[in-house]
């Protein structure tokens, strides 16, 4: 697909606020947004094979066909370093100049400096909410992330059922539950961490409705559930939307299509009608 820039489309005031300081908060943010454009569509950019020049041009001339249609853009960790520092930063200005927060999809899960080290380098790109994996704890691992989101009004999404077929190895397993040695899936467990961490959203593939039916009940009105793994991986919209699904996490089906625009306003109708 070959995209030319549309610098006509409008662009949409954040009436002078700026990022970190005294506008809403990630969570209000996308869900305000999702509102206004009629749309629980969050773009996925997982931008690769080409030099990063073009691979800016691309993600750009993307944003221009799609941005009314979406009300979030979730950038993969491939992107970030494909294009490199400079250029995901123009990136995510351009994703902010849409009035859209960026998501970074690190799956992050590691010691607490380490955590800390690079949701601090993420921040300072531009990102507005980072997606965790909740393994490497609370204490002495994911606190850092939490502190320093509330402090800034960013979000911290938690991985709790990914989209293809190998996470039942590890998110689908039988644990034993804490003290009371009751057996109870890994999922779960997760998603009670996300409720007990105070997180703004948590991940179940599209391609596990059941799953998202099981989740609903213990985050329902606490989290929002995005689900990834629409179209190209075999989940839909009405299926994950029936089980509890607040948002869709759509990358392929938009940004290999021929006319992005068109499928992701059909999309949008489907998530939102």
């Amino acid at each position: 697909m070959s995209l030319r820039r549309n610098r006509t489309t409008p662009r949409r005031s954040r009436q002078g606020l700026k990022r970190g300081e005294s506008e809403e908060p990630y969570r209000d943010w996308i869900k305000h947004s999702s509102i206004d454009r009629r749309t629980r569509v969050v773009l996925a950019l997982d931008l690769d094979g080409k030099a990063p020049s073009d691979l800016l041009e691309f993600g750009e001339a993307l944003l221009d066909h799609t941005d009314e249609h979406v009300c979030g853009v979730r950038f993969g960790r491939q992107t970030v370093l494909n294009l490199g520092l400079s250029f995901t930063r123009r990136l995510t200005r351009r994703v902010h100049a849409g009035d859209l927060p960026c998501i970074i999809d690190d799956k992050l899960s590691d010691i607490g400096s380490t955590n800390e080290a690079i949701t601090t380098a993420y921040y300072r790109l531009g990102f507005d909410a980072i997606i965790v994996n909740p393994s490497s704890g609370w204490k002495g691992g994911l606190e850092p992330v939490y502190r320093l989101s509330r402090k800034g009004g960013q979000g911290v999404i938690v991985l709790a059922y990914m989209s293809h077929p190998g996470a039942k190895e590890t998110f689908g397993q039988r644990v034993f539950n804490g003290a009371s040695r009751k057996p109870t899936y890994q999922y779960e467990k997760y998603a009670r961490k996300a409720v007990d961490w105070d997180s703004d959203g948590i991940v179940v593939g599209a391609t596990r409705p059941n799953i998202i039916r099981k989740l609903k009940p213990i985050v329902k009105g606490k989290v929002p559930v995005y689900s990834p793994g629409i179209g190209t991986q075999g989940g839909d919209i009405a299926s994950a939307r029936k089980a509890g699904s607040d948002y869709f996490i759509i990358g392929r089906s938009i940004t290999r299509a021929q006319e992005p625009a068109n499928i992701s306003a059909k999309f949008a109708r489907a998530s939102f009608s």
